[in-house]
Parts: structure tokens; sequence; C-alpha cells
């Protein structure tokens, strides 16, 4: 069964979600309304993955969204986050489906289709958003024009076509691009693919989700960032990196820096590995 048809857009809790991303009136549906629903996500709910840290179950279903992320405040990853933008984006009328990518960013070559994205249609005009990258992804859709440089918030990305993978994300770092992600958009991305994923991602021993915990939110003069225990403030163009202590010190971190109650203790969550040879490789 597709996830849309387990909630009806007349049932998704529109006036709520759009408190919890801080507007205060519906926008239209059109591009300038996508671009604020974009912005205003991106900038009020965070990446974090300590669900998983938790040995609680990543749920999809629309009615556990909304509950995590807009009744509980929390935070979660790109299939719980860009999964409840498109509930938002449907509920209001646009044209959005998913697709899986493949992540290259700080990878010697692309992995499993486990990042998903949205394709949204406005007036013939296809335009890639993606509110669940984490640090270094978009904050803003970007119109599926190949090599058309779009600036957001004083960082530059652009998508280009290649011949083996389809699109690719990349991002400007000092003089060069960089890639984060491919996808093929021709591709017909199923609900019970994107269920797939997201448990091979929070399940598989291996998997980076579950090896690293993260947290990361989006500012206008730049992003916070967790990764395990190194938190870092990104601020026009400046770092400043503090390491937590383990107990109260860490979940209060998180709820001051992130907004997030985890409604554990420290001691709850899983211990990381003596050698973590992931950390921080997402959130850079």
């Amino acid at each position: 069964m597709l996830l849309s048809a387990h909630m009806k857009t007349a049932e998704f809790p529109i006036s709520r979600y759009l408190d919890r991303i801080g507007l205060n009136k519906i926008p239209d549906v059109c591009e300038g309304g996508l671009r604020e629903l974009h912005a205003a996500q991106s900038f009020s709910i965070p990446f974090e993955n300590f669900d998983i840290h938790l040995n609680r179950t990543i749920s999809l279903k629309p009615d556990a969204l909304v509950s995590k992320l807009i009744h509980q405040r929390r935070g979660g990853y790109c299939f719980e986050l860009n999964g409840l933008f498109r509930l938002a984006l449907q509920s209001l009328g646009f044209n959005v489906r998913p697709l899986l990518a493949r992540v290259v960013y700080n990878l010697p070559e692309p992995g499993a289709r486990t990042h998903q994205v949205l394709i949204v249609t406005i007036s013939g005009q296809e335009w890639l958003a993606d509110v669940g990258f984490g640090g270094p992804g978009i904050c803003l859709p970007l119109p599926m024009i190949p090599d058309q440089i779009g600036e957001q918030y004083g960082e530059r990305y652009r998508l280009r076509l290649d011949s083996g993978y389809g699109m690719v994300l990349q991002k400007a770092r000092k003089d060069a691009f960089v890639d984060l992600y491919v996808f093929d958009v021709n591709e017909h991305t199923l609900d019970p693919d994107i269920e797939m994923a997201n448990h091979f991602t929070s399940t598989w021993p291996s998997s980076l989700f579950r090896l690293s915990r993260m947290c990361s939110l989006r500012k206008t003069w730049g992003r916070v960032t967790l990764s395990d225990m190194e938190l870092t403030i990104h601020r026009d163009g400046q770092s400043i990196r503090q390491t937590l202590s383990p107990g109260p010190q860490y979940t209060s971190a998180i709820t001051e820096h992130f907004g997030i109650h985890l409604n554990a203790e420290f001691e709850d969550l899983i211990p990381l590995a003596p050698s973590q040879q992931t950390k921080g490789r997402w959130l850079e």
C-alpha cells in the first residue's frame, strides 16, 4: 500500500505543520511557495538519527511522521524529513514524487540507493526538493537545469548530467564543486522501495547511521552540527568546536542547540564503537 494512501490530504494537520516550521499562512502553490516551505522546514526541523541509537524503530507511516516531527517536535533523517515534506506538499496541492539517490559525498564511489529526494513539478518545470541531507544539503529547491548555479545563503549548488548515473547534485567548496549524490530522474520509485531502503539504512550493522550519532540544523548564518561527541557551530565562515562530556551535558546540548527532547538518558544511547572511522564525514 502506498504511503500516501494511509493519510488523506484532508487529514494532514497543515496548520500544526506550518506552526512547526514557523509560517503563519499557507503559501501559494507556486515556485515562491515551494521555496518558502523548503527553507522554513530546513531551518526548523533538524536532521538527526538518535532514535536509531535508542533502538527505536524508524516508522514512515504518516501518523508516525506527524507524531514524531510535528507533535513531539523531533527531527529525523532523510526518509522521515522528506517523507513529512512530501505529505505537506501533497496536502497543499503540489505535484510531487519521490526518488531514491546514491550518496557519493566523501565516498570513493556511489553507494546503494539509500537517500530519498523529491521532484516537484510546477508549470512544467521540475524542481529538486530535499530537506533531509544533513549538513551539506540544499536549503532551497533547485530547478532541474544542468549547470545552472544556485546560491543559497552564501553557499552554491548545481546539478550536472552524468552519462551513467543521471543527475548529480554538487556543492561548491573553495574553487571546485564536490559531488553529494546522484539520481535518475526517469526512475519510478515506489513506496515499498523507500520502506526497504529505510529498513536497510536504519538496521544494517555497518550503516553509517548505526555507526555514528549525528544531528544538524541549518541557520541563515551557517549551521550547527553534532557528530558523535563533537558539537560544531559554523557561523559566517568560522567554526567553533566543543567536545561534549557523556551524561547531562550531552543531552542538554541536544535540547539547547536543536530543540530536541529525547525522553531518554544519555546512558540509554547505544555506546559508540572504540574506533570511529566515519566520524563527521556526513556533516562536514
